[in-house]
């Protein structure tokens, strides 16, 4: 197997447990705010698609963020996204709705997996600016997989500690 079919077969594979995980979720699950220094369910969904959605939009891209093309702070209530500065007061004080929450994260999953479909292998090795640092596109693609993962399985955890099912198996 190339590397280009070994990534879109990880990030396939990470969208599937993403879905599976997701799955009758509700709006009271995903503001439910966890002891200590854990996120809840939405802030961690809206952080986990905006890191994404900057990766394969303007990192890779070149391209405005969803987030700003499509109006999703007004639609959430929330004047930034939460990054890795910014913005994280501001949504684990506020109430978030779960259709638009679940609706940007699906749009900016779909966008990638369309990005995903056209990758060429010269892609991988292009030069990026990640984090500050230029490094190859491969590596972006590792960081965000591993990004999507770590955050679905908090997602699963946090649905466990609140007494139903995270894992769909």
């Amino acid at each position: 197997m190339d590397t280009v079919v070994y990534i879109q077969k990880q990030f396939a594979s990470a969208k599937r447990q993403f879905d599976g995980v997701m799955q009758d979720t509700t709006e009271e699950q995903i503001n439910w705010a966890p002891q200590g220094t854990a996120n809840a369910i939405g802030v961690t969904l809206v952080h986990m698609a905006g890191t994404l959605d900057n990766a394969f939009q303007n990192v890779l891209q070149g391209k405005p963020l969803l987030w700003e093309s499509g109006g999703w702070g007004e639609k959430l209530g929330l004047s930034g996204l939460p990054g890795r500065v910014h913005g994280w007061e501001e949504i684990k004080s506020k109430h978030l709705a779960l259709e638009p929450v679940l609706e940007y994260a699906v749009l900016v999953l779909k966008q990638a997996d369309e990005y995903l479909a056209g990758l060429a292998a010269p892609e991988l090795d292009r030069v990026v600016t990640v984090y500050g640092n230029e490094r190859p596109a491969a590596d972006l693609f590792i960081i965000q997989l591993s990004h999507l993962l770590g955050h679905t399985g908090e997602i699963a955890a946090l649905k466990g500690m609140q007494g139903v099912k995270g894992l769909p198996f």
